[in-house]
Formats: C-alpha cells, sequence, structure tokens
C-alpha cells in the first residue's frame, strides 16, 4: 500500500484559501513600508582624509548594524544610501583608528581619520628588522616626527635633544651654521676608540647625517643597551641610532609646502670692562679708538631659509615620494654662511601579485660652506678696547697688531676665504622577494659619496700674511669618500600553537674608501688670482719645496650574523644574536670576533590576577646581555707603518725625503669589547594615558685602546696603541609619558625623560702594559697652568685636576690645601707642590638629565613647552681663570676682575675656586602653532607656527652659557676660551598641503 507524501485535496483547498488571504493582506502593508523607508532613504556624498590632508583609497564605510557599505575611491571620495537620519556609519581603515560617524541630516561628509596609536608604537625599527614594541626585549627608544624639537636646526640630531633618557646630544655653538652636534649613549666609555654612536639611515650603516634634511626625517630609534646593538658587532658599543626617512604614502598624489624663516639673536656676551674702565683701571694705554671687539665681530641682520617641496602619492603596488629644498643660514658671527640645496626620492614597487617587492632611495646634496675662527672671540674678550680697527696711518689698512696670541680679529675674519664646497650623495636599492609566506630573502646595495674641495685663501692684508711677511697664501684640498655596502638577509616566521618563531640571517659587506689631493703655495703677485692659480706663487720655487701631498685608505669589513625570536602565549619573550665580524683595521692575529647577545621578557600582566585589571593595562618585565665593540680609531694603526721625517740635501746637492718608522707594530691590535647588562620595565596604565619604561644598565668595556709608554731601544717609539684597560659605565633611565587631558576641544600630554650615568675608568694596565695615570686637556698659554684632567684607576671619567683653593693671604696671593686636604695646612701657590697637593677637585660630565615635554591644544590651535636640565656636574670657567683676575697683563678683562675675583692679586692657577657648578634648567622651545579649518578643494592643510630656542635658563654659572660647553667625550665640561656667541633663535614658518 503505497502512502502519498501530499496532504489531501480538501485539506490543500482550505490551505490554499487561508494563504490567499494572508497574502493579499500583507501586500500592501509590504507597499507601505516600502514606500515610507524609501522616502526616509537617501544618498550621501563624502570624502576620507588622514590628518594632515591626504585623501585616503580603500577606506570602509559601513551602516551600522548592517551588511551595507561601500569603499572611498582613488580620491578618498565614496557615495552612499542611507535609510533614515539615524543612521551610523562605521568607518574602518587598517592603521588608523575606527570612527562612529551619525548621519543627522548630512549630505557631504567629510571624514578625517588619524593614525591608530597602536600603528604609531607597535612596530619599531631594530637591526635589520623590525619588532612589535610590545614585544621588546631589549632597551629601544623611538621616537617620532610629531615629538620632534620644532624649530630650524644644523644638525637633524637637535630634533631628539633630551628627547631619550641615556642619550646626550651637545653642541658648544648651536648657531654656527657649519657645527654638527655631538652625540652620546650611556657615556663615554672609551678612551682611544671613539664616544660616538653607530648611525643608520635606511639600514645603512654609517650613514652621513649631512646628507639628509630634518624635514625628511620619519623616527630615531637608538639601540642603547648591547643585546640591540649586538647585531652591529665592533661598530655598536655606543649604542646605534637608527633614521628612518619618510616614506609615500597609496593614495591621491600630494603635494607639501614647508618654508620657514630663522634669525639669531645674541643671548649673552662677556661682561668686559669698557674703553673708560679700561683706561680708569690701568690696563693700558689710550690708543684713541673706542672699539667694542665683540660686537663688530656679529652679524646681528643675519638670516636663515629653508624652502622645502614634497610630492608624495602612489597605489596599491607603487608609491613614491619625492622632496627637494633649498636653504640659506648665515652665522651669528660675519664669516660663516652656509648654502644648500638637494633631493631625496625613495619608492616601492610591487610585482607578481605582491611576492616581489622593490624600493630604494636616491638623494644628493650641494654645500657651499664657509667658515668662521672662534679664537677670534677670544681675541675681543682680550684686546685693548682703545685700538682701532683700521690702521689709523692708512684708513684702507686694517690695523696690525703684533704680539704672542695677539691679531686683528675683524681683519683675521674679513681677509681672507676659508671654505668648502660639497657634494654629498646616497643611492641604495634593496629587492625582495617572498618565496613563502612565511619566508623571504632580501638584497641590500648602497653606495654613499662625499665630494669636498677644500679652499683657503689668505690675502696680502691678512694679520697671518704681515707677520710672515708673505703676499698671500692659498691652499686646494680635494678629499673623495666613498663608501659601499652589500648586504643579504633571509627572513622566516611560523607559529605552532601558542608558539610564534621567527628567524633572521644574512651576510654584510661593507668597504669604506677615502682620498684627498693637496696643494699650497704662497707669494703671489695679486691678491687677485686667490686660490685659482697656485702656480703664480713664488714660495714653492725654493729648492726642497714642494707645496703638495696625497693621501689614500681603504677599510673592509665583512659579517655573518642571525637573530631568533621566539614568543609564547604573548607571555615569555626569548631573543637571541650572534655576530662573527671581521675588519680590515685589527691586528693580523685579530682579525675576527664574536659578537652575542640574549634577551628575554616576562609580560607579567597576563597574570590572572592582573588580566581584568582597571589600572595596568600593559606590563612587562625585560633582562639583556650583550656583547659589543668599538672601532673608531686611525686605520692602519695595527700594521708597520713608514713616514717621511722631512726633505734632506743628499751628497749630489738633490732634495730627498727621509722615511722611517711611523709607529709601534702591533700584530695583536682588536676592537675594544664592552659587555652589557640591562633590566627594564615597560607599563601602560589608566586605559593607556599613563606609559613609560624603567632601566638599569651595567656597561663594563674591556681591552680599551690607546697609547701607551713603551722604553725606546725595544721599540722605534715611545708609546704604542694597544688593547689595555678596563672601564665602567651604570646607569638608570626613566620615561613617562601621561595624556592628561583629552576632549573634543582641548588636550595635554606631559612627558619627561630622565637619567643619571657614572662611568668610571677601572684598571689601566695589564701584565706587559703597564699605566699609572693620564694626563688631559692641557691649558692654553701664556702661564702654561697645565693639564685639567687625570685619569687614575677608579676614578670617574672627565675628572677634573688641581688645587684645592683655601683663600688668599693679606698680599691677595692664592692659597691652597696642603696634600689636598681641606683644612690640613694653608699654604701660598708658589710652595705648592704638583706632585703632592694636587687631588680631584670635580668632574665635567653631568650625572643627571632631565627633560620635560608639555603639548597642549585647543581647537586649532597648538602650543607645546620643552624644558631641558642638566645637573651634578662642574664647568672648569676658564673666562673668569683667564680674564677675571687683575694679575693678568697686557689684555682686558672682566669687570669679575674688580669685584668678585677682586681679592686676589696674583696669577692664574687650576683649582676649585674656578670651577662652577653647571647645573641649568631651560625652557629649551617653545611653539605656538595655528591650523585653521579651510573650506577649500585646493588646499587640504595649512599650518602657521613659530618657535623661540632658548628662551630662559635658570642656573648659578657665571659663564655665558653653560649648554655652550661640551658634556661629551674624555673632557666634558671645558669652558674654552674660544667660545662662539650664546644666541637666542626665533623661527617662523609655514605648512601647507595640496
Amino acid at each position: 500500500m503505497k502512502t502519498s507524501t501530499l496532504p489531501p485535496r480538501a485539506f490543500r483547498v482550505v490551505l490554499q484559501n487561508r494563504f490567499s488571504k494572508a497574502f493579499w493582506l500583507a501586500v500592501p502593508i509590504v507597499l507601505l513600508a516600502c514606500m515610507q523607508a524609501l522616502a526616509q532613504s537617501r544618498n550621501i556624498t563624502g570624502s576620507v582624509k588622514d590628518d594632515s590632508g591626504v585623501s585616503l583609497a580603500g577606506v570602509t564605510i559601513q551602516i551600522k548594524g548592517t551588511t551595507t557599505g561601500t569603499v572611498s575611491d582613488a580620491d578618498g571620495k565614496f557615495k552612499l544610501t542611507v535609510p533614515n537620519d539615524n543612521a551610523l556609519l562605521n568607518v574602518s581603515f587598517i592603521g588608523y583608528e575606527q570612527q562612529e560617524i551619525p548621519v543627522a541630516g548630512k549630505s557631504d561628509i567629510n571624514i578625517v581619520l588619524l593614525l591608530s596609536k597602536k600603528t604609531l608604537t607597535d612596530v619599531v625599527v631594530v637591526g635589520y628588522g623590525t619588532v612589535a614594541k610590545r614585544n621588546l626585549t631589549s632597551a629601544v627608544t623611538t621616537v617620532t616626527s610629531k615629538d620632534f624639537v620644532q624649530g630650524g636646526f644644523n644638525s637633524p640630531l637637535q630634533q631628539i635633544d633630551g628627547k631619550i633618557a641615556g642619550v646626550t646630544v651637545s653642541n658648544v655653538a648651536v648657531s654656527d651654521p657649519n657645527r654638527g652636534a655631538d652625540v652620546q649613549v650611556r657615556g663615554a666609555g672609551s678612551l682611544g676608540a671613539g664616544t660616538s654612536p653607530l648611525i643608520v639611515i635606511d639600514g645603512m650603516p654609517n650613514g652621513d647625517l649631512r646628507n639628509i634634511m630634518q624635514q625628511d626625517i620619519a623616527s630615531y630609534t637608538v639601540l642603547k643597551d648591547a643585546a640591540a646593538a649586538a647585531i652591529y658587532g665592533s661598530r655598536g658599543a655606543n649604542g646605534v641610532i637608527l633614521i628612518e626617512t619618510k616614506k609615500g604614502k597609496s593614495g591621491k598624489v600630494t603635494l607639501t609646502y614647508d618654508s620657514y624663516l630663522e634669525h639669531d639673536a645674541v643671548a649673552a656676551k662677556p661682561d668686559i670692562l669698557t674703553a673708560d674702565e679700561y683706561l680708569e683701571r690701568s690696563r693700558g694705554t689710550d690708543q684713541g679708538a673706542r672699539t667694542n671687539w665683540y660686537d663688530e665681530l656679529l652679524n646681528t641682520g643675519n638670516i636663515g631659509t629653508n624652502q622645502f617641496l614634497t610630492v608624495s602619492g602612489g597605489n596599491e603596488n607603487t608609491v613614491f615620494r619625492l622632496s627637494g629644498n633649498y636653504r640659506t643660514k648665515e652665522g651669528i658671527d660675519i664669516a660663516s654662511d652656509r648654502k644648500e640645496y638637494g633631493y631625496r626620492a625613495n619608492f616601492q614597487q610591487k610585482a607578481i601579485d605582491g611576492r616581489l617587492e622593490f624600493s630604494g632611495n636616491v638623494s644628493q646634496r650641494f654645500v657651499k660652506e664657509e667658515y668662521t675662527n672662534y679664537g677670534a672671540f677670544n681675541q675681543a674678550a682680550k684686546l685693548n678696547p682703545t685700538i682701532p680697527i683700521m690702521d689709523p696711518d692708512e684708513p684702507t689698512k686694517y690695523n696690525f697688531l703684533a704680539g704672542y696670541d695677539t691679531y686683528n680679529p675683524v681683519a683675521d675674519l674679513l681677509t681672507r676665504e676659508n671654505g668648502a664646497d660639497v657634494n654629498y650623495s646616497i643611492v641604495d636599492l634593496n629587492a625582495k622577494f617572498h618565496i613563502l609566506k612565511n619566508f623571504s630573502t632580501e638584497l641590500k646595495l648602497a653606495r654613499q659619496g662625499q665630494d669636498k674641495l677644500r679652499r683657503e685663501y689668505y690675502n696680502s692684508k691678512a694679520p697671518e700674511s704681515i707677520s710672515n711677511n708673505r703676499t698671500g697664501r692659498a691652499r686646494l684640498q680635494t678629499e673623495k669618500w666613498t663608501d659601499y655596502t652589500l648586504e643579504w638577509l633571509g627572513n622566516y616566521n611560523t607559529s605552532i600553537g601558542k608558539h610564534d618563531i621567527s628567524a633572521m640571517g644574512g651576510y654584510s659587506y661593507q668597504e669604506f674608501n677615502y682620498q684627498q689631493f693637496n696643494a699650497e703655495n704662497m707669494n703671489f703677485p695679486s691678491d687677485a688670482f686667490g686660490y685659482n692659480n697656485l702656480g703664480a706663487g713664488l714660495w714653492n720655487l725654493e729648492a726642497g719645496r714642494l707645496g703638495m701631498g696625497s693621501g689614500k685608505e681603504k677599510e673592509q669589513l665583512i659579517a655573518f650574523l642571525g637573530r631568533v625570536n621566539y614568543n609564547f602565549d604573548d607571555t615569555y619573550f626569548l631573543t637571541a644574536s650572534l655576530r662573527y665580524e671581521g675588519s680590515s683595521k685589527f691586528g693580523r692575529d685579530n682579525k675576527w670576533g664574536m659578537f652575542p647577545a640574549v634577551s628575554a621578557a616576562w609580560r607579567i600582566a597576563n597574570l590572572p590576577a592582573l588580566k581584568d585589571s582597571r589600572v595596568i593595562d600593559d606590563l612587562k618585565l625585560r633582562a639583556s646581555y650583550g656583547v659589543t665593540g668599538r672601532s673608531g680609531f686611525a686605520r692602519y694603526s695595527a700594521l708597520f707603518r713608514y713616514t717621511g721625517y722631512g726633505k734632506y740635501q743628499n751628497d749630489q746637492g738633490q732634495w730627498i725625503t727621509v722615511y722611517g718608522p711611523g709607529n709601534n707594530y702591533n700584530p695583536n691590535l682588536a676592537w675594544e669589547r664592552a659587555i652589557a647588562y640591562n633590566i627594564g620595565l615597560d607599563f601602560a596604565l589608566f586605559n593607556n594615558r599613563l606609559s613609560g619604561n624603567l632601566d638599569v644598565f651595567d656597561r663594563r668595556s674591556k681591552d680599551i685602546l690607546g697609547n701607551y709608554d713603551v722604553p725606546v731601544g725595544a721599540y722605534p717609539h715611545d708609546q704604542m696603541f694597544v688593547n689595555v684597560g678596563t672601564t665602567s659605565s651604570k646607569g638608570i633611565e626613566l620615561a613617562l609619558n601621561w595624556e592628561a587631558v583629552k576632549t573634543n576641544d582641548f588636550s595635554y600630554t606631559t612627558n619627561i625623560t630622565t637619567s643619571y650615568i657614572k662611568t668610571k675608568l677601572i684598571t689601566f694596565s695589564n701584565e706587559e702594559f703597564k699605566g699609572t695615570h693620564r694626563y688631559l686637556q692641557d691649558l692654553p698659554s701664556p702661564g702654561n697652568p697645565g693639564p685639567a684632567y687625570r685619569l687614575d684607576p677608579g676614578t670617574e671619567i672627565g675628572s677634573f685636576y688641581g688645587y684645592k683653593y683655601a683663600g688668599v693671604n693679606d698680599d691677595g696671593q692664592i692659597m691652597v690645601w696642603k696634600d689636598g686636604q681641606v683644612g690640613k695646612e694653608a699654604i701660598s701657590f708658589q710652595q705648592a707642590n704638583a706632585n703632592r697637593d694636587r687631588t680631584y677637585i670635580g668632574h665635567g660630565a653631568p650625572r643627571y638629565e632631565l627633560s620635560w615635554g608639555n603639548s597642549l591644544a585647543y581647537k586649532s590651535f597648538d602650543l607645546s613647552l620643552y624644558f631641558r636640565g642638566r645637573f651634578d656636574y662642574q664647568i672648569l670657567n676658564l673666562y673668569q681663570m683667564y680674564y677675571g683676575l687683575q694679575a693678568e697683563q697686557g689684555i682686558n678683562l672682566l669687570k669679575d676682575a674688580y669685584t668678585r675675583n677682586g681679592h686676589i692679586k696674583s696669577s692664574k692657577l687650576i683649582t676649585d675656586y674656578f670651577l662652577e657648578d653647571g647645573d641649568y634648567f631651560r625652557l629649551e622651545n617653545i611653539t605656538l602653532g595655528w591650523s585653521p579649518k579651510l573650506q577649500s578643494k585646493l588646499v587640504s592643510n595649512l599650518r602657521l607656527y613659530g618657535s623661540v630656542r632658548n628662551v630662559f635658563t635658570t642656573t648659578k654659572y657665571s659663564g655665558l652659557d653653560p649648554t655652550s660647553i661640551g658634556v661629551t667625550g674624555l673632557t666634558p665640561g671645558y669652558g674654552d676660551l674660544s667660545l662662539y656667541p650664546v644666541t637666542r633663535s626665533f623661527t617662523f614658518g609655514a605648512q601647507v598641503s595640496f
């Protein structure tokens, strides 16, 4: 019997009738609803840009709660139909903060997306790769362009001055347009192998900062501990600074113009006796004039300009950026000047469905530099202010001043040409092929070059020509540096459950070439030739004179390197690296060396007790160990060199050059080894509003390079360059960032970085080479006060050595404490014994550094206030010692000679009386900006700003400015007499994007 699957006919009829009635009842209801929906729905249009005004393509705009949406086109524009005015738009794009925007009656919506904080901080550039910041296991700090110190700078490094704990940036002549900045990471740990960090620009080691404009820099990343820097081997012990330049973005082609005008004003001058005061004090004879020598050397109308233009854009496969600039900068003195122009281009091209990537950078810069002489300001401070500038008997000629270390400083700067024409160039090309999704290989080829023409001409009216009875001196010198880089890397990563593993391995080759040629002549028939007709001079016609020279150097470096990163469950992290490196600079028996490193981290925030914390967002403990090296010494130091000992006539009357041993041969010469430990803590609190890190480090440098005394006879020379000694740098660093206020109209963010660092010489000898101490920095004549610094085992690097001041006797003669012990016995300085009574009297390296940044924004206005300070160090004030005592004859003096130092009647002496606290706290920079909202289809972004640098300084130092005193290297805190003027700088600029 067959069973039917259909209902009985009667039942089907009833069902059909009921369905028919329901259907016809529903139709008008549905039609009515549709008509109502159609009546409320409407079309909207809009555009999407980033906060710099660049249109964003591919942005997703979706109606909240639905699957309806669209994406922005190549110009960042979109169209969308929304159901009603209550609709909300979810706007999302990779790398940017997601936004929710109400339609609320709008028909055209302009959306501005902000870069995601996670994007800004997540990926950090490290040596030969990148790593997520939250996964870092070593002491690495990154500063991006939005946090740079603002204004016009002569060195790009001034953009991060004080921004990174443990990094010291020092510029003793900040307004000299041709003077770069000195930088030091975690103290000076070397005596003879350099103290500067390695600079890496876009992955190229030994990058030249002079070939890069500050507007081209996207970020600085400093590898501070050995675990991070060990991947750079024998050049990483002083830290590594990685500089990434700005790259193009996909989307609409944008044009940005950045221009500023700057001016330097003198902020402080030495308070010296006026001409009338000079005569009242019977300092010298009245020669009829009233000359302010210092003011005569100043270019008070100096101006600097910078015109910078950028074009960038692209699509998903091709991006590019091209920038060009023209910059001029006059110094605060009447001689120095700088003009430069150049371009920088970078690109990235993808092919084969993105598996093959080509990228590269090309840049070139042409510079015309005119140099000054800092010693001219030394002359200006001490010269008789009644001496006229021009010769009273021949007013068209400069007054010639004779005497030891005495000359007319105005004539010195204006009767010569001393400068250089320089051409910098960089080409680096990269090819990366993704063999698998998780396995790639990359090849880098790069060339960096610098061609310099040094040009000098001292005309017949120059002080040196008159002193030596010459009619002009000319000199030309060409210098050429050419560096080549080849690197081949492989990268692999995989995930197995909770285990993430990545590995990098590679090969690196670098070659450095230097070549120079110089020619010189004197006694020309006319100043019209300048340096353009060297053969016209008569000086080289004398027998035995050649007047020319040349030289060539070469260095090669080869390395095999690798690194492994391990991450377990986003909680436990381990990084290990190894570099095996060989260098042609080292001795025959020490060409190769190993540089291992290991670091680990534990994300404490993942503990069950902390996972749901409303206070702690992230908390990570780090520890690291690594071995790095230093190799910043002269090439060929390990070889047996011969050098010329002058020209002599042989028996036939011919002039020949005599050669002999130039050094003591050392086949064991090797790099310095720095073994360092670091413990750090990274944290983010209160919904990431408060974040920062704390690091404690200990760096022990072994096999310190330096010249040591050896017996003549056993060796050709009395000194030998060897590896002996140990130094130690210890310190603590803290960085804090707090988003204090964030509302729709107002925001305030503040950050603090501070550090404590102390560097000591531990040992100075080994079994073969014995060293007791070393003196540094002999003070200038006249008077020959002796060296200002001494290094002994156990002492701090940069320690001043002299007498302890014990007041003056009834005759105003300086008294000192016998045996250097305060309160023991006061004796006159004539009775003092240098070997017995001198002692350590202070130190010139700041132990504490502090910076405090403040960023405020209200609607379209922004204000930044940046404070900086250094503490716990001394400065040897040579101005007070040389020009602050009445006993110094034949020169002008500071007014302090008759006030604060009026009780002293004897001559200069290195005592702690002239050692002053260098502590200071300064409002380093203040910048006010205005970014009006423009209703323009042409201009997408506009910002006008003004900036002042060196606003005010709080200090007890009686000199011109504590920041003009160098605090890096082996002789920090040395207040040189040849001090460039201290200035306050003003910058006014505009940035506009199209």
